[in-house]
């Protein structure tokens, strides 16, 4: 499914606005679909949403850290992201 530019940039405020709500706390994909899905009309798929993480992370609001004991990517607000939330 093709999301439009405006899902898409509805996609990225949800998923910057469920990682600042639990900062800092690092939540995997798999979290972060489940939270979001709830807050958006739209269905999307969770490559749509690695999509959206990235781009947060090249603007600094998002950044992903590695389980030190396995190969689990978990994605967290940066303190750039939870001053752009909070200043919207």
């Amino acid at each position: 499914m093709k999301l439009t530019s405006e899902q898409k940039e509805d996609l990225r405020h949800a998923v910057l606005a469920a990682l600042v709500v639990r900062h800092p706390a690092a939540l995997t994909p798999r979290q972060l679909f489940h939270a979001v899905k709830k807050e958006l009309d739209f269905l999307f798929e969770e490559t749509d949403l690695v999509a959206a993480l990235e781009l947060l992370r090249g603007l600094k609001f998002a950044e992903w850290i590695v389980n030190e004991l396995g190969g689990t990517k978990y994605w967290r607000a940066t303190s750039e992201g939870v001053l752009h939330q909070e200043r919207s």
